[in-house]
């Protein structure tokens, strides 16, 4: 359970993949409107009130395109998406688009675009701002426990 955003994540791990040659004064990344969708799911421990679903922009300037293949970008861009377990179909998300603007022979401007799409969890907090269904909650990342084991009893002349 991570509680960055999605365009968090996915800027540091762009720039983790890019060091020593694009630095963290190279990028900057925000989100550029987008459309809350309204869930309500009781999750057990908390709720799940919305997801937001966001245009994502990442900037890089000085981009070394003689030190960096562009193509090992574009392919870090491809897997975080596809490991980020976001069904993207199931939601609508539009594939990343790129602008690329050369500025010399040893740098160029990218600017990505990209939907992502964030969960708007909620938690018990008797002191937290949100005010949901007569309780007090904290905007925070709902644990979801996965079993790790199963019990399967057999009752001897059972149905099959």
């Amino acid at each position: 359970m991570n509680p960055k955003t999605q365009l968090q994540q996915l800027t540091e791990f762009l720039l983790s993949g890019m060091k020593p040659f694009v630095t963290a004064n190279s990028i900057d990344a925000w989100q550029d409107g987008g459309k809350l969708i309204i869930s309500g799911e009781d999750l057990g421990i908390g709720f799940q009130v919305a997801k937001w679903k966001h245009n994502a922009v990442i900037l890089i300037e000085n981009f070394p395109h003689h030190k960096v293949n562009p193509y090992s970008l574009l392919a870090m861009l491809a897997a975080f998406l596809i490991d980020s377990g976001w069904p993207r179909d199931e939601y609508g998300l539009q594939d990343p688009t790129l602008d690329i603007d050369i500025i010399s022979s040893d740098n160029a401007t990218l600017v990505i675009e990209v939907e992502l799409m964030d969960d708007i969890d909620l938690l018990p907090d008797d002191s937290g701002p949100v005010l949901f269904n007569g309780s007090r909650y904290t905007v925070a990342l709902v644990p979801v426990n996965v079993a790790e084991s199963i019990d399967v009893q057999v009752v001897p002349g059972g149905a099959a």
